[in-house]
Parts: C-alpha cells; sequence; structure tokens
C-alpha cells in the first residue's frame, strides 16, 4: 500500500489541534453554588477538567466533518498531499484504491494508518498513531452519508516536559449537504491524561448540527466554512475512581469561526452540563467568549 508523506508542520497540525483544548486554553471561574445546593456533585478542579474535556470533544465533533475520500483527516486545516523526501511521518490507506461502488465521494471502505508519525522543536514535540476508517454506509446509492471509525487514534503532546495525550475511539455516522452537517455518536469515548499523569474518560451519546453561515458553502474534503453547532446529548466522565452523568446542550449555540488559529475554534455560544453523582447535582457551564477562550462555571 503506498504511504503519503506528511511534512512536520502538517503533523503539528494534527496533535497541537487535537490537544489545545485539553492543554488548558480557558479562563476559569466559579459561579455560587445555587440556593440549596450545599453537596455539589464535582469539586472546582472537577469541573475545570471537565469542563476542557468537553470543550475538547464539542471542536471533535467538527473534525474531519467533510471528509468523504480519505484524503482530509481530523485536525488538519487541507487535505493530504505528498510532499517532498525529507517528511517523517507517512500515513498509510488501505486498500491503495478502494473500490466506489456508487460513484459519489465516500468510498465504499478505506482504512487511514498513522505508525512512526512525530514532530519535535524546541521543547515540544508530538506523535501521532491509531487508524481511521472511512466506510459509505449507502454503498449502492449515490448520497453524502458516511460513517467514520476511530480506533485508538491517539495524540500525544510533550511540552516543556509535561505529556498530555488523547485517545479516541467509535463510530460516527454523518448525513450532510451544502448547507448542514447532521451528526450521531453513540457510546464515542475520549479518553485523556492530564500532565499530573491522571486520567479521564469521556462517553458520550451526542447528536449534533452544523449550519453553515453561508448557505450552500460546504464542501467535500475541503476546510470547514464558518458556522452554528448545537449539541445535545448524554454521557459519562470518569476521573479516577469517581464517575459522573451528564446531559449536555448548547444554549445558545456555538459559533464555529473558520479563521480561528486557536482551538476550540468557537467564538461565541454556551454549552450547558447539568451533572448527577450519588444522588448529588451541579451544573457546569462552558462559556465560549473569543478564539481559543472560555470559561468554566460550576453552580
Amino acid at each position: 500500500m503506498p504511504p503519503f508523506r506528511c511534512p512536520r508542520r502538517l503533523i503539528a497540525g494534527v496533535a497541537v489541534a487535537a490537544l489545545a483544548a485539553v492543554a488548558a486554553c480557558t479562563h476559569e471561574s466559579t459561579a455560587p453554588l445555587s440556593s440549596g445546593s450545599t453537596n455539589p456533585a464535582l469539586s472546582l478542579p472537577e469541573a475545570n477538567m471537565m469542563g476542557e474535556a468537553v470543550a475538547a470533544d464539542a471542536q471533535n465533533e467538527l473534525d474531519g466533518a467533510t471528509l468523504s475520500s480519505g484524503m482530509f483527516l481530523p485536525g488538519l486545516g487541507a487535505p493530504i498531499t505528498p510532499f517532498g523526501s525529507g517528511d517523517f511521518c507517512m500515513p498509510t490507506r488501505s486498500p491503495a484504491s478502494p473500490a466506489n461502488a456508487d460513484g459519489d465521494r465516500v468510498p465504499d471502505s478505506v482504512r487511514i494508518a498513522f505508525t512512526g508519525c512525530g514532530f519535535a522543536a524546541g521543547t515540544e514535540a508530538d506523535t501521532v498513531r491509531g487508524t481511521i476508517d472511512i466506510v459509505d454506509p449507502t454503498p449502492a446509492v449515490a448520497d453524502r452519508s458516511v460513517k467514520t471509525v476511530f480506533t485508538d487514534l491517539t495524540w500525544v503532546h510533550v511540552r516543556d516536559g509535561k505529556v498530555r495525550s488523547l485517545v479516541v475511539n467509535g463510530t460516527r455516522e454523518t448525513d450532510r449537504d451544502a448547507s448542514v452537517i447532521s451528526q450521531i455518536e453513540k457510546d464515542f469515548k475520549s479518553t485523556y491524561t492530564f500532565p499530573d499523569g491522571s486520567t479521564a474518560s469521556h462517553d458520550r451519546t451526542w447528536n449534533s448540527t452544523f449550519t453553515a453561515d453561508a448557505a450552500g458553502s460546504i464542501q467535500p474534503d475541503a476546510p470547514l466554512p464558518s458556522g452554528k453547532l448545537s449539541i445535545d446529548g448524554t454521557s459519562t466522565w470518569t476521573h479516577g475512581t469517581n464517575s459522573y452523568s451528564l446531559t449536555v446542550s448548547t444554549d445558545p449555540v456555538l459559533h464555529y469561526n473558520a479563521s480561528c488559529s486557536a482551538r476550540p475554534k468557537f467564538d461565541a455560544g454556551t454549552i450547558k452540563s447539568t451533572v448527577t453523582r450519588n444522588g448529588a447535582t451541579s451544573n457546569v457551564t462552558i462559556a465560549f467568549t473569543a478564539c481559543g477562550q472560555f470559561t468554566v462555571t460550576r453552580s
């Protein structure tokens, strides 16, 4: 199977983009507990960590949302193209020439595998590994539906000797046209490792809808245009021995700004999570204020 060469800047874009929200690009604050809420469901540190992870997963909803032919991958701002011999990350596509029975933009099935992908600059280093399967759920009908399967897709980011990582597993089913992208995730799992060595997981069943600001501007295998993202669903957040049940919604909906250079690429909107554990309930609110900036509050 022939490889695709990726330059250092490309792999850096994958890893740094995926981990930007986990790397705590946040301004955190705490709202007073609501009247009668003397027993919060989670501590302030837990609320802040949860906020970072949920923000990262909201951004992840849009990674690869236009992916069709296997040449545009999550976290990238442009399709993969061959580069010079100095490049040292070589994701492979299998089969090299996948079948496409209905002739639409989505092959019947193709796997992109990352092995030996690395980047280092100064005190920072990134690695990427794992696989992405792109599957046409309707191989006999030419349409714009696609199923994307993530298997141990892992980003590891090292900065000043501190390591963060994100591992993604699960299936995302997408139905889209040139103006709207609708997605369904069931039992989709993100696993985080924070600089202190602690781990957390977020198992979610989410529905999301992205509506482009400019009708007709969504194109297959092209960067996503600006638009609005709504999310609703349920999930389980686990950190250490503690597990929390979440009900998540967006009110107001998030605004994705395609021109943002920092992730999450939302410049407005709010994610609201109702968190329950052992009969106690708290509200965790993530309010986006500018590109890569948001506040986390617990009440």
